[in-house]
């Protein structure tokens, strides 16, 4: 199935724009072309390619068999260039067929070659008839029964019906002088021609050796002579006129074919006019030369090329299509290292041709084979090799022999390695801002933060500070739209950016003069900490080279750090009115400040409603008190579930969890569920069973027992499970990566500030020094996860902490395999 169909019949006085405007209400017209000969004439066909299959399937559907003003129309869906199913060419128009090839001089070999046989075998029987013949002739010359024999035997159209009887009955004296008087007649008339003059004429006819003679040997007068050839050769006067006028009408004809060809010349003088000709001579070079091409050469170089490069040049591209769409079309064939489609910095609109690089030249080879003249979006694609990318100045200069130093060496290495998909940290944010941020938000000095003589490591009080930095940043973005769960896949963005490493005296506004320079911006998200940054751009080659010219380039007294963000980073789409009241309100430095005191998270977060009843339950700790209520409506609050959960006594507390609104700033959602506490497990079970599947804003409830320990109703916030739904799995953490600068005090400094710790342990190298990691017990679970989800992008001494799960040995045999494994390790022995 194809996207593009072919409609015939058309009117001759069809425009491109009526054309394309009467099909396209049926769908997306993404190209018209109405087919025209090489004079300009139009042939009454043309085609229309739409975006999809399914519209041009629908379009054929509807139009064939309509009419075009008076014109009935045939519509049908066009076949791919090289389809077996296409019938056979027979046009004048088209290259290959006999018609084409008589009429543009171009020798097709095989044709030619048959021609030549044929005329061999022709030419071998005539021969064979020719020798028959004149061995039958100089047998009976001389009869004259055979005369009359060949002459009732000849076809009808070359005896005249006023023919003499007699005439097979003549002598073969008599035939002889009327045959040399003919041909003396013929060769007289040839020389002198119709513009002779008379005189001439008179003078060479009184010449003896010029007069017909008689058959009898006497002279005759030319009127005889003509009254005899016109006797004896059967020719009417009518004919015998026209035999006499073939030099007149030869150069009429002459005359004719001149006046044809300055008509011509006219003709492309006025069209020159409008469009300029190429020179006839290269023409006609280029045409010769292109006309004798054996075309398995042209395809075997083309595919030599690509081998060499792994890159192809894809053009007559729609101006509808997408970096996207190209890449799934492409990728079909192997992975792909880079698509550039160049758009027009005016209209912001693709010009019509692409790069595509493959990261093997086989891919590519095959993909040149399979999408060359193939539909795509309505469209023809040509695909032809691509010439080698162009190498970076710096490589160039490499080459030349020009030796740069080891800071640009660095530099062209980061710049090379800025687009890898693997990251350590994608919320890295720079010392000196973290510092410089949490700072202004003290109010104190820098000196005073990093100084040792405080109390404490300055080391761990800035890791303190980062934490502290990221979470509010984490929830700043939250707040616009970001989604930080797309910030655990692989999968990157085209048109966002993360711009890491900045000061922290650069504004949103220096940002979008910063990178508004490569193209149009959409979002530019920088929070109230001013550490790290997002950067949308509309159109993915803009985003590319803002990434290639800026990446590690020094903003004020840093080099910035640039990342492709994960794949649908933002949950919407980007809105110019919000996004403009959003700059709106954070133009002043004072609203900044609101927003830094804002940040803070407040004592009762309205993420987690709370409802709680009057006293203290008396089952705080203890399992089996806590019911998880699913499929409420978003519109139920806790009021309403608490007077339906109140008909049993015991009840504690009603929690529904909710999410902030992406669309309206300080808003939340309910997520559809909720936890329901009641003070002893007996009064729980029994609410469960009493409450199963009851109607509540025309919902029916789903009620199970949950895993959370109950508190009582004292602290809704203080959850047994991880937030989201996470599942608590120990209370025990492993803190991997620890920077061998570290001490057992600077981790529990650096943990105890979010959660109660209950032992610290380093394991420690039998040589000296620990082992790089560390063990955290904490008192909770709900302890652990909390430290986990905190702390997870900290940074300690440079290096940042990785933190999971700490594996739980059940059994003292276990311990003693452990620790055998590490001492043979340390030791060196098998």
């Amino acid at each position: 199935m194809s996207s593009r169909i072919i409609v015939k019949n058309l009117p001759k006085h069809m425009t491109e724009d009526r054309f394309r405007e009467h099909f396209g209400s049926k769908g997306e017209v993404t190209d018209s072309k109405l087919i025209y000969t090489d004079e300009g004439r139009f042939r009454r066909f043309g085609y229309i390619g739409f975006r999809s299959e399914d519209e041009a399937q629908a379009a054929q559907s509807y139009y064939d068999g309509t009419f075009v003003d008076t014109s009935r129309i045939a519509v049908e869906i066009a076949k791919p260039f090289g389809d077996a199913a296409l019938p056979r060419a027979w046009s004048a128009y088209t290259k290959g067929t006999t018609l084409y090839n008589k009429m543009h001089g171009v020798i097709d070999k095989a044709a030619q070659e048959k021609e030549d046989a044929n005329n061999k075998v022709k030419q071998k029987s005539q021969r064979a008839i020719k020798s028959l013949y004149d061995e039958l002739v100089a047998d009976n010359q001389d009869d004259p029964r055979f005369k009359e024999f060949l002459q009732v035997m000849a076809p009808r159209a070359s005896n005249k019906t006023w023919t003499n009887d007699d005439y097979a009955n003549w002598q073969t004296d008599e035939l002889a002088a009327i045959k040399d008087a003919v041909t003396a007649r013929r060769e007289k008339v040839t020389a002198k021609g119709v513009a002779s003059d008379k005189k001439t004429k008179k003078s060479e006819s009184s010449k003896s050796d010029d007069k017909p003679v008689d058959v009898d040997g006497a002279d005759v007068s030319p009127a005889n002579a003509e009254k005899a050839v016109s006797a004896t050769t059967g020719l009417s006067d009518m004919e015998w006129l026209r035999m006499h006028m073939s030099s007149n009408s030869d150069e009429g004809d002459l005359e004719n074919a001149e006046n044809s060809e300055s008509q011509d010349a006219s003709k492309q003088d006025a069209d020159g006019q409008k469009q300029d000709a190429p020179d006839a001579s290269a023409g006609d070079k280029k045409e010769e030369k292109d006309r004798h091409a054996d075309p398995t050469e042209n395809v075997a170089s083309a595919i030599g090329q690509i081998l060499e490069t792994g890159r192809l040049f894809v053009r007559n591209l729609p101006y509808l299509a997408t970096e996207e769409e190209l890449r799934k079309a492409f990728e079909s064939f192997g992975p792909l290292s880079e698509v550039h489609m160049p758009i027009s910095k005016d209209t912001k609109r693709p010009k019509g041709f692409a790069y595509i690089l493959y990261l093997l030249p086989e891919h590519a080879v095959k993909a040149f084979k399979s999408m060359d003249n193939k539909v795509f979006l309505g469209r023809l694609l040509h695909v032809l090799p691509g010439k080698e990318k162009p190498q970076p100045r710096e490589a160039d200069d490499a080459q030349s022999g020009f030796k740069s130093t080891v800071k640009k060496e660095r530099d062209a290495k980061r710049k090379a390695l800025a687009g890898s998909d693997f990251n350590w940290n994608s919320l890295y944010m720079s010392a000196d801002a973290v510092a410089d941020s949490i700072s202004e938000r003290l109010s104190i000095s820098k000196a005073d933060l990093l100084s040792a003589d405080s109390s404490g490591n300055p080391a761990v009080r800035l890791a303190l500070a980062e934490t502290h930095i990221i979470n509010d940043t984490k929830r700043f973005f939250e707040e616009h739209g970001v989604s930080l769960d797309r910030f655990e896949t692989r999968e990157r963005s085209d048109t966002i950016i993360l711009v890491k490493n900045i000061p922290f005296s650069v504004d949103e506004e220096e940002l979008r003069s910063l990178f508004g320079k490569y193209g149009g911006l959409g979002r530019v998200l920088v929070p109230p900490t001013r550490t790290i940054a997002i950067v949308e751009f509309f159109e993915p080659s803009e985003a590319r080279a803002a990434f290639r010219h800026l990446a590690y380039k020094r903003l004020k007294d840093a080099p910035i750090y640039l990342e492709r963000a994960p794949k649908d980073t933002f949950d919407t789409a980007f809105d110019a009115e919000a996004d403009a009241l959003r700059r709106e309100k954070t133009k002043t430095s004072e609203q900044s400040k609101v927003d830094l005191e804002n940040m803070h998270e407040p004592l009762n977060d309205p993420a987690t409603s709370h409802v709680s009843a009057q006293g203290s339950g008396s089952g705080k700790g203890e399992t089996g008190c806590v019911l998880f209520v699913k499929n409420l409506d978003f519109d139920t609050t806790e009021d309403t579930l608490r007077g339906v959960f109140d008909g049993v006594d015991g009840l504690a507390s009603v929690t529904i969890r909710r999410k902030k609104d992406p669309k309206r700033a300080g808003k939340w959602l309910s997520m559809g569920f909720g936890f329901v506490e009641y003070k002893s497990a007996k009064a729980a079970r029994q609410a469960m069973e009493a409450f199963q599947s009851i109607e509540v804003d025309d919902h029916a409830l789903e009620i199970k027992m949950s895993d959370r320990v109950s508190k009582g109703g004292s602290d809704g916030d203080a959850e047994t499970t991880a937030s989201d739904g996470k599942k608590s799995k120990s209370t025990k953490l492993v803190v991997k990566n620890v920077p061998f600068e570290a001490t057992r005090k600077d981790i529990r400094d650096l943990v105890s500030a979010f959660g109660q710790t209950k032992s610290v342990r380093l394991p420690k190298k039998f040589s000296g020094g620990h082992r790089g990691f560390a063990f955290v017990e904490f008192l909770t679970p709900q302890e652990a996860q909390h430290v986990l989800d905190t702390m997870k992008d900290t940074h300690l001494y440079g290096r940042h902490l990785v933190l999971g799960w700490a594996e739980e040995e059940n059994s003292l045999q276990a311990i003693r395999e452990k620790v055998g494994r590490q001492f043979a390790k340390d030791t060196g022995e098998s």
